[in-house]
């Protein structure tokens, strides 16, 4: 039953915003028979798909699946800080061979919710739902495609390891004085941490995470979860360990060179 109302509310909202079957395909990197056959009630939409679609026409995963009659997605946060945030992570890093879009997804979570976990505040507040594979932001397909259109960011579409992927480059100044010094040294840490791992590293870090891992796939991760989260993915537990290990060292006058590398101390014991 859950597809025939994701197929009827999906036809709906294609002919509403004037796209063809094609130009819709297009935009979820489908065949357009593949789109035809989710709307004849043949084909089931992936998760993934879901909340493209969610994004591309700004409704909610549930009125999708036909759960509620409400349209818009309840998510008050701010898209300006957003907006920034995201340039300032791709224009840091975008150029890594690694960063598409998916590790780009996962640096924008670490850095909320490392921040989140940090200060008991938000850097934009922006929701994210656990899809089978990963965090993804709310919206943003709507935000990305908000941003092109007034050429602040570039889209880049390529062929990688047979996939077609997609990444982004900014095209306009980062306003960096929206951030204050304790945001920036937050994001900048995260990059730091996580930029230069591939796809699946930072995917097996995300799904140890415990905001993520106890989260039902479809829903919003609660920022309030930040309280459960364990070393190495806590801040907090991090900062706790190189004290630590930085007593340790100073107690027993050995591997002092650890005082400053927790991660190795902790594999060292």
């Amino acid at each position: 039953m859950e597809k025939f109302k994701i197929s009827e509310a999906l036809k709906k909202l294609r002919e509403e915003a004037g796209y063809s079957q094609e130009q819709l395909a297009g935009m979820l990197w489908l065949w357009r028979a593949s789109l035809a056959h989710i709307e004849m009630w043949l084909r089931s939409v992936k998760a993934d798909e879901l909340k493209r679609l969610s994004d591309i026409f700004d409704v909610s995963v549930d009125f999708l699946l036909g759960n509620t009659d409400t349209e818009k997605v309840n998510n008050d946060y701010d898209i300006k800080k957003f907006e920034e945030l995201l340039l300032y992570i791709v224009e840091k890093c975008g150029a890594k061979y690694n960063v598409w879009k998916t590790v780009l997804y996962k640096l924008l979570y670490f850095a909320e919710f490392d921040f989140f976990e940090l200060y008991g505040q938000y850097i934009s507040g922006i929701s994210f739902i656990k899809l089978p594979r990963w965090p993804a932001p709310y919206s943003f397909e709507f935000i990305v495609k908000a941003m092109e259109e007034r050429k602040e960011i570039i889209r880049v579409m390529a062929w990688c390891w047979s996939y077609l992927q997609e990444r982004y480059m900014p095209n306009r100044r980062v306003e960096v004085e929206i951030f204050s010094d304790q945001e920036r040294d937050v994001i900048d840490d995260v990059i730091n941490r996580y930029s230069d791992y591939s796809a699946t590293e930072i995917s097996e870090k995300s799904h140890e995470d415990i905001p993520w891992k106890i989260t039902k796939d479809m829903d919003i991760i609660s920022y309030d979860l930040v309280g459960k989260r364990e070393y190495p993915y806590s801040p907090h537990a991090r900062k706790n360990k190189k004290k630590d290990t930085q007593q340790f060292a100073k107690i027993t006058g050995f591997f002092d060179d650890l005082a400053h590398e927790p991660d190795a101390y902790e594999e060292y014991r």
